[in-house]
C-alpha cells in the first residue's frame, strides 16, 4: 500500500514530468558517450581523442556531483550504476574508479569535520575496523570473481548491483524519518563499556550538544556488510552509514553525516589498493571523474543554499531505478 500511494503521489505531481524529461536527456547523453567510446575502441582512434575523452567525462562527473549533492546522496552511489549501465567501460575499472572518487571526496570533507569536532573520533575507530576489513575483503572478492568466474561473475555483479541500486532508491523514497537529535534513554552494557559518547558545539542553537549512542553490536554487523558492498561494487557508503549512525545507533544527524564522510575516506583508501594492484585504475578515466565529482560537489553545495532540492531528489530516484533495472536486464542477459 505504501508503494502504491507513493507512485500515485508521484504521478499527480508535476515534478514527475520534469524528472522524466531530465532522465531522458541524461539517458541520451549516456548513450552518446557509450557510442563514442565504442567507436574509439573498435575504430581507428580518431573519433574521440584522449583530450576529448578527458573533458567529456570531466563534464559528466561535474553534472553527477551537482545532482548528487542536491539530491542528498553521495556521488559514488550515482556514478557507479550510471557508468556501468550506459558505458562499455570494463565494470572492474568503473568499480575501482567509484571507490577512488568516493575516497577523494571524503578526504576533502574530512578536515573541517574533524577540526570542528562533528566527526566522533571514538565512533570512527569503532566503525572503521569492521568497515575497512570487509571493504578490503570485498575488493579481493571482486578480483577473484573477475579472474575465476569470467562472464558469469560479471553477470552476478550486474544483477546484484542492479537489485541493490533499486533497493537504495526505495530506501531514499520510503526510508524512515531521520531525527536531528535522537533521544537515547538506555544504553546497553556493551556500548557503555566502549565509551562512545561525546559532545560537540552546535552553532545553529548556540550550545554544546552531549549525546550517547547505543546498539554497538548491531552496528558492527551492519558496518561489516556495508564495507563488503562498498569494496565489491565500488559504491559510496554514505547511503548506508548515515542511517546506521543516526537511526540504529541514534547519533545526532550532523554527527552521523560527518562521521560517515570521514569513515568512507578511511575504509575506501584501503579497499582501493587491491584494485590498483590489479590495474583497475585507468588514469585517463579516473582523474577527470575524480576532479569532476569534487568540483560538482562544491558547486552543488553552493546551489543547495539557494534552490529547493526536492525535485532533484525525485530525479536521483528515477535515475537509480532506471539504471538499476538496466543492470538487472544486462545481468540476466549475460547468464
Amino acid at each position: 500500500m505504501v508503494l502504491i500511494e507513493g507512485i500515485i503521489h508521484l504521478v499527480r505531481s508535476r515534478r514527475l514530468w520534469m524528472t522524466a524529461l531530465l532522465v531522458i536527456v541524461l539517458i541520451m547523453l549516456g548513450t552518446g558517450i557509450a557510442q563514442a567510446a565504442e567507436e574509439t575502441a573498435d575504430g581507428d582512434g580518431t573519433s574521440l581523442s584522449p583530450i576529448a575523452f578527458f573533458f567529456l567525462f570531466l563534464f559528466i562527473s561535474i553534472v553527477i556531483g551537482i545532482v548528487a549533492v542536491l539530491g542528498g546522496v553521495g556521488g559514488g552511489v550515482v556514478f557507479t550504476p550510471l557508468m556501468m549501465g550506459f558505458t562499455p567501460i570494463d565494470s572492474y575499472i568503473i568499480r575501482a574508479t567509484g571507490l577512488f572518487v568516493a575516497l577523494c571526496g571524503s578526504l576533502v570533507a574530512a578536515r573541517p569535520f574533524l577540526k570542528r569536532g562533528l566527526a566522533n573520533v571514538k565512533l570512527l575507530f569503532f566503525a572503521g575496523v569492521p568497515y575497512t576489513i570487509f571493504a578490503v575483503v570485498g575488493a579481493l572478492l571482486a578480483d577473484h570473481m573477475k579472474e575465476s568466474m569470467g562472464d558469469s561473475g560479471e553477470a552476478i555483479i550486474r544483477l546484484v548491483l542492479g537489485l541493490l541500486v533499486v533497493g537504495i532508491a526505495g530506501l531514499i523514497l520510503f526510508g524512515g524519518k531521520r531525527a536531528e537529535y535522537p533521544k537515547v534513554e538506555k544504553v546497553d552494557s556493551f556500548t557503555e563499556r566502549l565509551s562512545l559518547s561525546m559532545a560537540y558545539w552546535e552553532q545553529s542553537i548556540g550550545k554544546v550538544v552531549d549525546y550517547k549512542v547505543k546498539r554497538a553490536p548491531l552496528g558492527i554487523f551492519l558496518f561489516s556488510g556495508t564495507g563488503l558492498i562498498s569494496g565489491l561494487f565500488g559504491l559510496g557508503a554514505g547511503w548506508a552509514m548515515v542511517p546506521i549512525f543516526n537511526m540504529v545507533m541514534l547519533a545526532p544527524l550532523k554527527v552521523a553525516a560527518a562521521s560517515s564522510k570521514v569513515l568512507i575516506g578511511m575504509g575506501d583508501t584501503a579497499a582501493v589498493w587491491p584494485y590498483i594492484m590489479k590495474g583497475g585504475i585507468f588514469i585517463l578515466f579516473a582523474v577527470p571523474c575524480m576532479i569532476g565529482l569534487v568540483v560538482g560537489t562544491m558547486i552543488g553545495a553552493r546551489m543547495l543554499l539557494k534552490i529547493k532540492a526536492g525535485f532533484v531528489r525525485y530525479l536521483i530516484i528515477a535515475l537509480m531505478l532506471f539504471s538499476g533495472v538496466k543492470l538487472i536486464i544486462d545481468g540476466i542477459a549475460k547468464f
